[in-house]
């Protein structure tokens, strides 16, 4: 059995169910008490290089089948379970979790767990894992909620050819309902959307050094739409450009109207994966500065794993484009990842963010604590700022003082806020800091 890493949880094996009686028992575990336990959902999907023999279940192929249980099982701690759902999936309940983050752990530990190919009588089989995670703090609380939440979670991973995602607000929505695309197309043609604000503090000096800036929906419009629905509606239907040229554009406008005079070093804005694709991103952004009369140090661009990743020496091409325009670039979500390690030391950024899912129970959870120290101490070996997003009280942020962060963004200080909001809370806020 491969070496196992971090995520290893190995504490016995846990029992191999049929799919119905995994059904059944996870329905039991969500009635019952769980305290303050976190509950994931892993649906793993398999692409291997026997698919035909498993389909047809020859005497080999099964053996792998029992091959490929084993090493999962390893992996995993006493009380979870597991059920072959057919030749290709497997679904997996871990129970118990201190946090939301040891799902995410579990999935990159399953991964390692299947590197090496699978011998069983005359087969060499290889396995590439595909995962969908659904938690019990994200998604609906049902069995088949959960499953359904993972599934399409596991759906979404195939398509950014990532080795996991995390299932979110979006699963179980209909992102193909006609009223959700019209509104869309409607706000951005009546420029009815908006931008906030949310400061990113130095630690060292107590000063605002940068803001990012968030898409926001109209309160008055009907329905009423999240902004990472917004997003992922903008994505799948063709909208991501226009969405992207109205953020820059209103980001550029309100600096140049009302920011300009706080002394803001940058404003930082995401980029998807789509417009991280297009080679005439960086023309793009150039004509927006111009407009403005703007310089591209003013702007920096945030970057999700996910959509490096997707296609890695692209994405690399582009962000060296990026930086050689003048760009700043941070590597968005830090963590989330699997590639994160390997293509690093490649990628022409100049700071981190932590995702809040590692930040919000540091706390509370040494693994998270442990992984954002590693985190901190990876970034600054390769010279970069770290920025934990997702601070929301004092005590994380005390300790990630001790960690040496740079840089914290989160509640803890401030929450979005219009441009004009941020104006007069920057003047209050850096009152007696020289």
């Amino acid at each position: 059995m491969p070496t196992v890493g971090l995520a290893a949880r190995l504490f016995g094996a846990p029992p191999v169910a049929p799919a119905q009686t995994l059904l059944r028992r996870l329905t039991g575990d969500l009635q019952g008490p769980r305290g303050t336990s976190t509950l994931a959902v892993l649906a793993v999907s398999l692409s291997r290089s026997d698919a035909v023999g498993a389909m047809l279940e020859l005497p080999d192929s099964m053996l792998v089948n029992t091959a490929l249980l084993e090493r999962l099982t390893g992996t995993l701690h006493a009380d979870d379970y597991l059920a072959l759902a057919g030749p290709d999936e497997v679904w997996i309940v871990l129970q118990a979790l201190t946090s939301p983050t040891v799902a995410s752990l579990a999935a990159t530990n399953i991964a390692r767990a299947l590197e090496a190919p699978f011998q069983a009588g005359t087969l060499t089989v290889t396995m590439r894992p595909c995962i969908g995670i659904a938690v019990t703090a994200v998604s609906p609380g049902t069995a088949l909620g959960l499953l359904e939440a993972a599934s399409e979670a596991r759906k979404r991973a195939g398509s950014l050819n990532r080795l996991y995602v995390v299932a979110t607000e979006t699963e179980g929505i209909d992102l193909h309902h006609k009223d959700l695309i019209v509104a869309v197309t409607r706000a951005l043609a009546e420029n009815r959307l908006t931008m906030a604000y949310q400061p990113k503090v130095d630690l060292a000096t107590q000063r605002v050094v940068s803001v990012e800036a968030l898409i926001r929906w109209p309160a008055d419009l009907v329905p009423v739409i999240s902004p990472m629905v917004l997003v992922e509606i903008a994505e799948r239907f063709g909208m991501i450009e226009a969405l992207t040229r109205h953020v820059l554009h209103t980001v550029l406008r309100e600096h140049a109207t009302l920011l300009a005079p706080t002394g803001l070093q940058r404003i930082w804005i995401n980029l998807s994966a789509g417009m991280l694709a297009d080679p005439g991103l960086p023309e793009f952004l150039q004509q927006g500065l111009d407009i403005w009369s703007a310089g591209p140090p003013l702007i920096g661009l945030e970057i999700t794993e996910s959509a490096v990743i997707g296609d890695i020496e692209q994405s690399i091409a582009m962000m060296h484009a990026l930086t050689t325009r003048g760009f700043e670039l941070a590597i968005d979500d830090f963590g989330t990842g699997y590639s994160s390690l390997a293509y690093l030391r490649r990628f022409p950024i100049s700071e981190l963010k932590i995702d809040k899912m590692f930040v919000q129970h540091m706390t509370s959870s040494d693994t998270d604590a442990r992984l954002v120290r590693t985190i901190i101490d990876l970034a600054h070996n390769f010279k970069l700022k770290v920025v934990a997003e997702g601070v929301e009280d004092a005590a994380t942020l005390e300790l990630l003082a001790q960690m040496d962060c740079d840089q914290i963004q989160g509640y803890v200080y401030a929450k979005p806020m219009p441009a004009a909001e941020l104006v007069r809370w920057m003047a209050n806020f850096h009152v007696g800091i020289a």
